[in-house]
């Protein structure tokens, strides 16, 4: 498990704050491989779709999906992205090293806008496993 030391919670708090500035964007968050928020959150002023309880579960099945998802990396290559478009809501995971960058932004986002941005701003980042 990677524990994150005080810069790099900055870095990726900042990386957050800049890419919930996107237009239509609800929410920008990294979660740990435990499927905990570490960085980021919703954005000033928007009230979440589903309840808090239902948020952090939210966290915990993303995760969880994504290293499900792992398991045909070796056959299919490494995940660069997932990308649901549901009704609602848009949802994107990004990963960073072994944490996810989740994005929620308006079902109408331009989610390609969105991944080249977060992909921009969390590359930048380097997290190193003790």
């Amino acid at each position: 498990m990677t524990i994150l030391t005080p810069k790099q919670m900055q870095d990726l708090d900042m990386a957050c704050q800049k890419l919930s500035e996107e237009d239509k964007v609800r929410h920008v968050g990294v979660i740990n491989q435990l499927g905990h928020l570490v960085a980021g959150g919703f954005r000033k002023g928007i009230k979440p779709l589903p309840e808090d309880d239902k948020v952090r579960m939210t966290y915990m099945q993303m995760q969880l999906d994504f290293r499900m998802r792992q398991d045909l990396d070796d056959v299919l290559g490494p995940i660069d992205y997932i990308v649901s478009r549901r009704t609602k809501q848009l949802v994107i995971s990004v990963p960073i090293g072994e944490n996810l960058v989740l994005i929620t932004a308006e079902p109408d986002a331009d989610d390609k806008k969105i991944i080249k941005k977060a992909e921009d701003l969390f590359d930048e980042i380097t997290i190193r496993t003790l």
